[in-house]
């Protein structure tokens, strides 16, 4: 991303281009195998034909403009890992981490609740600062200073928020909730394939 981000060209662009198109095609997708009747199904196929139609009538604009393109991506992965913490936080719901906890332990106490809590809303917070940060060093800054933020900096930041995170673990909860992330990985990998379907349920639904 920090040379092609300096040398726009055609490829430069497909490449910046390529989260949105993945994005849309991942929804679109859906809609042709899911069961919803036909009009919702074009509906949800809407938004990959809007992107690339206007990736082919805007292309020279945008070409002419790759950085934006970059800052959008940039922008728009990080507002919806934002929204995604912080629309779990509205009452009624369950917060995304309490979620994510409740797969590894089947008695989750007063003290884990809380705590899962707090840390969805620290990364709801953490993922909000990246994209002010990231608004505000590409309006500012040298565009290399923004380049070097989202493509070292930013990563390097989430990673010790995650290790971060981790050790605060042994300081705010007792011995029985906590989970080393060997623990947690076994933990996703069979909630993942309880989630699967089984072969008779492909053959049937196909």
């Amino acid at each position: 991303m920090f040379w092609s981000s300096r040398h726009p060209s055609a490829l430069t662009l497909i490449l910046a281009a390529v989260p949105f198109v993945s994005l849309t095609a991942v929804v679109a997708k859906g809609a042709v195998q899911g069961e919803a009747p036909v009009v919702q199904r074009v509906v949800r196929a809407l938004p990959l034909v809007a992107v690339v139609l206007f990736l082919a009538i805007a292309w020279q604009p945008l070409l002419n403009n790759v950085r934006l393109v970059y800052l959008a991506d940039h922008l728009g992965v990080h507002t919806t890992l934002c929204w995604l913490f912080a629309r779990t936080l509205l009452p009624g719901r369950t917060p995304l981490c309490t979620e994510f906890a409740s797969w590894v332990h089947e008695d989750m106490t007063p003290q884990l609740l809380w705590y899962t809590r707090q840390v969805t809303k620290a990364w709801a917070l953490f993922f909000g600062l990246i994209v002010l940060t990231s608004i505000v060093l590409f309006a500012l800054a040298e565009f290399t200073t923004w380049i070097a933020f989202s493509t070292m900096v930013g990563p390097a930041l989430t990673a010790c928020f995650f290790l971060i995170e981790n050790l605060c673990r042994s300081r705010f909860l007792p011995p029985k909730d906590r989970v080393g992330l060997a623990g947690t990985w076994r933990a996703v990998q069979a909630r993942t394939q309880s989630k699967a379907p089984t072969p008779s349920k492909v053959r049937h639904e196909c």
